[in-house]
């Protein structure tokens, strides 16, 4: 009887190398998860700083404009642009009266004769 090649040696390459690749994808997991946790870190730390902003500005515009109200900020803002819209054009109107009057007055000085 011929003596059975001996495969031991094989197999056990086999589950070293599995065994290998195993644990460097495990590494590699493990460094994802610490990238994430220190994303998830700096996420939550900008989430902090953002709602304290927030909540900056809704005081200050309460205190300034007497709502923080996104939808009646907006009210307030459209009334001011229109009433500004509404400045402006008296005071074209204005200066607008007052170039017409120094031509008359530039007019008649013309036709007045010297004395």
């Amino acid at each position: 009887m011929s003596p059975k090649p001996d495969r031991s040696g094989s197999n056990a390459q086999t589950v070293a190398a599995e065994d290998k690749r195993i644990q460097e994808a495990l590494d590699k997991l493990r460094k994802e998860h610490d990238a994430l946790q220190k994303k998830k870190i700096e996420t939550d730390t900008t989430l902090q700083n953002l709602k304290e902003q927030l909540e900056e500005l809704k005081r200050r515009a309460e205190e300034e404009y007497g709502t923080s109200d996104v939808e009646e900020l907006k009210a307030l803002l459209a009334r001011w642009r229109e009433e500004n819209a509404q400045k402006v054009a008296a005071y074209e109107e204005h200066i607008a009266s007052i170039k017409d009057a120094l031509e008359r007055i530039e007019a008649q000085a013309q036709t007045e004769p010297a004395s």
